[in-house]
């Protein structure tokens, strides 16, 4: 009886409620808010969640390691982190709310591992502490357990110092233009110094230091594979595997200087103060490794079209495909509507200037959410395509992504979940085809469709999808959002026109943008205004296309009143580039 001291249980009961109870109850507040649509508190919370369960973990794991033994304090957090998993994927109800079905499960992603990411995630940071504990042990750790226990411990700390550019790197996502050198530079394995640095004190050997960052570059890969990605390049990875080994070298002779078989020549005589070095080693991982957990509002997501109509790869940003894209988006308060329409005309394309794996496309893009998954939001598109033999293709498709929040496995990632095309031939390439997405419902579902028209066709149904339960069966026009212009801001409809690459050449009619309006009648967007592909969200962080299209001017009523309001032309002139916020009518 003497065990039951209050020491003891004080000791008992953090170890019960660490690391995991905090991050779980704050992501119960931030889902109650929601529920309750005190949208004030929800999005403070919302914004700061994935930051809140990594400080909740890495610090539940310093006290737990702590309080138990390294092996002990890994095992419980491992434990957290399970019970994670079952409390957000496994142990949560689905429930009937008025007409609607409600879930309180998080999404599992289009691969079905986004948990098992996040709470890999939560765990790394948990069970660091208890490795640096045991890292220094030294000369008490087992001799033939030391290379096992450090290529662990390097995995460990590779994914709490390079997670979050890995796996933005791998969903197709990049910081912002002149940021992209701080993912570049973990990307290629800066921070491996410290793997390299824990991995060498606890084996004592230089070969394992560099045999963990190699394994830790590959065991990470092959986690994230499976993330969709259209249209990027991986062939990085090649260069990324040695480059980790590279560096956790540096970090395993940072740790116990260079071995005395190499040590002939120059190298003889050099004899640094190491331990300065590691200090400085350490603070430049820091520094990396820290900006990113600070910086989430600096990544650079997009997403445009189906590569099966063009298969080719466009621009590349470490190998992460972005498109040129300019439109006119609606400038009202928000609306949540059943159908959007668009007409589109080519009224000049000179096809030989279209490379053989380009295309030219124009039409629109609107998005919806769902009732229960903050981050999880579906981008729809109904675009006209013309390629470079003259074929015109109309084209229907629907992507879900994810924001980088524990809803989404701690992560982005992006689904084009669904898509249709059909070849069209209307007698002249300038005819005006006109497009429709339209959610109708047929017992016991409710479906989006597409529709296309032209003249001698009447609307003819191309593609129909089923969503999931959770979604909402309409579409969000307008613009919301707060602070700084437009990076705070969503643009839920828009419409224009993006290629492959630049195209010269080119002038596109965007005709009468629509909505069925609540009151059951079609109105044309009474405001529109310009936005270019570096800001055209249309949720929080994914945008359509990703960059300008620099050179394209653009008429319509508010600067030629010979066009009625509801015309927007766009041509290509090759001269500057269109102001955002530029007045359409």
């Amino acid at each position: 009886m003497q065990s039951l001291n209050l020491r003891n249980i004080l000791r008992g009961a953090l170890l019960a409620i660490f690391p995991w109870a905090p991050a779980y109850l704050f992501e119960r507040a931030n889902f109650w808010f929601g529920q309750t649509n005190n949208g004030y508190w929800y999005y403070q919370f919302s914004t700061t969640r994935l930051e809140a369960d990594v400080v909740s973990f890495a610090l539940g794991g310093i006290l737990v390691a702590y309080l138990l033994r390294p092996r002990w304090a890994v095992i419980q957090v491992f434990l957290s982190a399970s019970l994670i998993y079952v409390l957000f994927y496994l142990a949560c109800p689905t429930y009937l709310a008025g007409t609607i079905w409600r879930s309180e499960c998080y999404s599992l992603g289009p691969d079905g591992l986004a948990g098992v990411r996040l709470c890999t995630m939560m765990f790394s940071f948990g069970a660091l502490p208890a490795f640096v504990r045991a890292s220094y042990k030294e000369d008490k750790l087992n001799k033939q357990s030391r290379p096992w226990i450090a290529i662990i411990g390097a995995f460990i700390t590779s994914v709490v110092t390079a997670w979050f550019p890995m796996t933005a790197w791998f969903s197709g996502v990049t910081y912002l233009a002149p940021l992209t050198p701080f993912q570049a530079a973990l990307l290629f394995g800066v921070s491996e110094i410290a793997v390299g640095i824990q991995a060498a004190r606890i084996s004592r050997s230089i070969f394992v230091a560099a045999a963990s960052g190699v394994t830790s570059a590959l065991l990470l890969s092959g986690f994230l594979w499976s993330l969709l990605c259209p249209s990027c390049d991986r062939s990085l990875v090649f260069l990324i595997i040695p480059s980790w080994g590279f560096f956790a070298l540096i970090g395993g002779v940072l740790e116990l200087g260079i071995p005395r078989k190499l040590g002939v020549g120059l190298l003889r005589h050099f004899n640094p103060r190491l331990e300065d070095i590691r200090r400085v080693g350490v603070a430049v991982v820091l520094l990396f490794s820290l900006w990113t957990l600070a910086s989430f509002q600096f990544w650079d997501p997009s997403v445009l079209y189906a590569t099966s109509i063009s298969p080719g790869r466009g621009q590349l940003t470490l190998g992460v495909p972005t498109y040129p894209y300019v439109a006119g988006y609606y400038n009202s308060t928000q609306y949540r509507i059943c159908c959007v329409q668009i007409g589109v005309s080519f009224t000049k394309v000179d096809l030989k200037a279209l490379a053989p794996n380009n295309f030219l496309m124009a039409g629109m893009g609107v998005q919806s959410p769902n009732c229960c998954i903050d981050g999880w939001d579906f981008g729809w598109r109904a675009d006209l395509f013309i390629l470079p033999n003259g074929t015109r293709v109309v084209s229907g498709s629907t992507w879900e992504t994810c924001d980088g929040n524990a809803n989404c496995g701690g992560i982005f990632w992006e689904h084009l979940r669904y898509h249709t095309q059909r070849i069209i031939n209307p007698t002249d390439i300038s005819t005006s085809v006109y497009l429709r997405m339209m959610w109708q419902y047929d017992q016991p579902n409710w479906h989006a469709d597409w529709y296309y028209n032209y003249t001698g066709q009447s609307w003819t149904k191309f593609g129909s999808f089923v969503p999931d339960f959770r979604e909402g069966h309409y579409f969000d026009i307008g613009v919301v959002g707060v602070g700084n212009y437009p990076s705070a801001y969503a643009f839920f409809y828009q419409f224009g026109v993006a290629s492959k690459t630049p195209v010269p050449g080119w002038s596109v009619q965007l005709l009468y943008p629509s909505f069925v309006h609540p009151d059951g009648s079609w109105r044309l967007m009474e405001r529109a205004n310009i936005i270019q592909g570096w800001h055209s969200y249309w949720k929080a962080n994914y945008r359509w296309g990703g960059e300008p299209y620099n050179g394209v001017s653009a008429r319509a009523n508010a600067n030629d009143k010979t066009l009625p309001a509801g015309i927007l032309q766009l041509t290509y002139s090759g001269v500057g580039t269109l102001p955002e916020k530029t007045i359409l009518w």
